[in-house]
């Protein structure tokens, strides 16, 4: 069954709340934020730069130190934000600025930079890729795009990580049902589920607010645990309250107790 690995958020910073939380997790998942935590079984680092972005000097020395800082690291991720070089936000989005990067660029970029991952840090550490939210801007193009996300992962033989709201997100957002959505990504390379609660309104833009998740959520990370046997990591992007997360992640241990049963559950 998959273990539960939850990210070291600002949520560890009181001592009390980290270990209740550790307690509750079977390992963690590190963030740049987090670098100098010394807590244990830090196995995942999701690392907030884009696979598909050009790598320099700069970024591959801070990867170098980063990674290397981390001793028992088993599962490395990185993201894809946008289809250009700029970095300009309003509202919160991405705008279309800078060079603008087609698809074989993003492809070429991604190649380059597993190459140079594995390297670097050899061929047992596992390298996975993060599917993006779609928002209505020009920048959020091809990046979401579900072959080109197969494409990307198969081609450079990596794993994906499936974010299941911002799934969600780009469905209701592109105007297709998100389980037609989840059809053309690649599941057979799942192996960890990012799990939180988005704003999916009737009418307007749908959001990644990282809230809660709910009992149709769950009912969903269970589905794709029972589906797909691939997947090892559960983790929960919720940073709002400790109580809360630690009451949610000993709901999702006992909903891996009842999968791994087979046996029927009530949330």
């Amino acid at each position: 069954m998959p273990l539960i690995a939850t990210p070291i958020s600002h949520l560890f910073e009181n001592e009390k709340d980290a270990s209740k939380i550790a307690a509750v997790s079977d390992c963690l998942e590190v963030r740049q934020r987090s670098l100098n935590s010394e807590l244990n079984k830090q196995w995942l680092f999701h690392i907030d730069i884009d696979l598909t972005q050009y790598w320099d000097k700069k970024i591959k020395e801070y990867l170098t130190f980063a990674i290397t800082k981390k001793k028992d690291l088993k599962l490395v991720t990185f993201q894809a934000t946008r289809c250009c070089v700029g970095e300009e936000l309003v509202n919160g989005l991405f705008q279309l600025s800078g060079i603008v990067l087609t698809k074989d660029e993003l492809l070429e970029n991604a190649k380059n930079n597993v190459a140079w991952f594995r390297d670097t840090f050899g061929e047992s550490l596992k390298l996975g890729f993060e599917n993006n939210n779609f928002y209505p801007s020009p920048a959020y193009d091809v990046i979401t795009d579900a072959d080109f996300i197969t494409e990307l992962v198969e081609s450079n033989n990596i794993n994906f990580l499936l974010d299941i709201a911002h799934a969600m997100v780009t469905a209701k957002n592109r105007g297709f049902k998100y389980i037609d959505y989840l059809k053309e990504l690649p599941m057979d390379r799942v192996i960890q589920l990012h799990i939180c609660q988005p704003d999916i309104p009737d009418v307007g833009m749908a959001r990644d607010t990282h809230e809660l998740p709910n009992k149709e959520m769950l009912d969903e990370v269970s589905r794709l645990v029972a589906r797909h046997p691939n997947i090892s990591f559960l983790t929960v992007e919720f940073y709002k309250d400790a109580n809360e997360l630690v009451d949610f992640l000993k709901c999702l241990q006992t909903i891996k107790v009842a999968l791994k049963n087979k046996i029927r559950y009530l949330v």
